[in-house]
């Protein structure tokens, strides 16, 4: 087995299996990984409560003979959702998820899209109601950075 520990961003979560948990993660270190968290939805689970969507975290990720990523350690640095944020700063959270995990297809390093990212999920917690302006603001910087330049209809496509 093979280890790895970066800083990651959880983006999303779905359930697997009885007590498992799939994560998109965005790592600085790797790009977006897909990594499988086991036994985190037992009560008694030490991950979960780091591994909650639109947390920064640090993670130690496993490789099995497969190629499966597995967590095996994760400690929370910063919550970027407070206790009294907005619903539509909520939905703010998910869709930049959404738009993110549609774009990256894959583990690809890249610097300028991780400090992108962390820095815009930190303004959105912040943003207040404007959150269409914000949320398309987001995606025009995201695709730029992709080396889109402001064709969004170009990038999804790209990426479908």
């Amino acid at each position: 087995m093979n280890y790895y520990q970066t800083k990651a961003i959880v983006l999303k979560r779905e359930d697997i299996f009885e007590a498992d948990r799939i994560y998109n993660l965005y790592t600085e270190e790797f790009g977006k990984v897909r990594a499988i968290a086991g036994s985190v939805r037992k009560i008694n689970a030490k991950l979960s409560g780091h591994l909650e969507p639109f947390n920064i975290i640090w993670v130690e990720l496993a490789t099995k003979k497969n190629g499966d990523l597995f967590i095996t350690t994760a400690l929370s640095f910063k919550k970027l959702l407070s206790h009294n944020i907005l619903p539509a700063q909520t939905a703010l959270f998910a869709k930049m998820a959404d738009f993110s995990c549609l774009m990256l297809k894959g583990p690809q390093k890249d610097e300028m899209l991780w400090s992108y990212i962390l820095e815009s999920f930190v303004k959105a917690s912040i943003v207040g109601t404007d959150t269409d302006k914000f949320l398309g603001a987001y995606k025009t910087g995201f695709i730029k950075i992709m080396g889109f330049g402001d064709n969004l209809e170009e990038a999804l496509w790209y990426n479908y």
